[in-house]
């Protein structure tokens, strides 16, 4: 890659006429969708049901919404902006740069024998098989879309990247700080830095592709990896 922003046989990146009110008031609508669209499942789903229901629930919800909202401002082509300039590039280093990522502070974890997330330990506990099956379908499937949505769409396009290469670095940083931040179920430091880390790539191949189907991807491809990694690590007595 002769420039992070511009991969080899691709077009340039996009460059636009930026409107900041416009896009603020697009992402104040987005966030409220994404904060809110689960209240109502909460309140109507039977509280037995909440367990291996809640990410339909939360992340379902505000996937759905989010969408919507997203088809509504491409309605000429959504097609062609979730899918991007360009794919197969970004999703090989974004793919490389995750497992190398998960690699490294694995044997961080290891070595500093750190304990399991108790979000981990207790996601799948008092569920049946088929309570499971819907559980790790859901986290797979729908965080990716709705996360992707609200940090790599709406609040990365609060920042005029497109026009600008030391604004292209301040939207990856703060995107990925606040997506960090905002996932309060974690505890340990190596999480909280792995998952502003894994941001980062995220935002890195959203730009980079034009669109977001690469981070969209790469972010299912994180949930298997820490899946199949908190497994193995706990099989292996790895934890602390």
């Amino acid at each position: 890659m002769t420039h992070l922003f511009s991969p080899p046989g691709a077009c340039a990146p996009e460059r636009s006429t930026y409107r900041f009110f416009p896009r603020l008031g697009l992402f104040i609508l987005a966030a409220l969708m994404f904060f809110l669209a689960g209240i109502p499942g909460i309140l109507l789903v039977p509280a037995e049901m909440q367990n291996h229901l809640m990410i339909v629930i939360s992340s379902g919800s505000a996937a759905l919404v989010l969408s919507i909202l997203f088809v509504i401002q491409y309605r000429s082509d959504p097609a062609a902006v979730l899918r991007g300039r360009t794919f197969s590039q970004p999703f090989k280093v974004g793919a490389l740069a995750l497992i190398a990522l998960y690699a490294l502070f694995g044997i961080v974890i290891a070595f500093l024998h750190l304990p399991q997330e108790a979000f981990m330990s207790d996601l799948l506990t008092g569920l049946s098989p088929w309570q499971t099956l819907i559980k790790i379908a859901s986290l797979l499937v729908l965080p990716p879309i709705a996360e992707e949505l609200f940090f790599r769409h709406y609040l990365l396009r609060l920042f005029p990247y497109e026009n600008s290469q030391l604004w292209k670095w301040i939207a990856i940083i703060v995107t990925s700080a606040i997506f960090a931040g905002l996932h309060l179920q974690y505890g340990n430091w190596t999480s909280v830095a792995l998952i502003f880390l894994s941001g980062c790539v995220f935002a890195v191949t959203r730009i980079v592709s034009g669109g977001l189907m690469v981070p969209m991807l790469l972010h299912l491809l994180l949930e298997i990896i820490g899946l199949s990694t908190d497994w193995a690590f706990e099989l292996a007595g790895l934890y602390g």
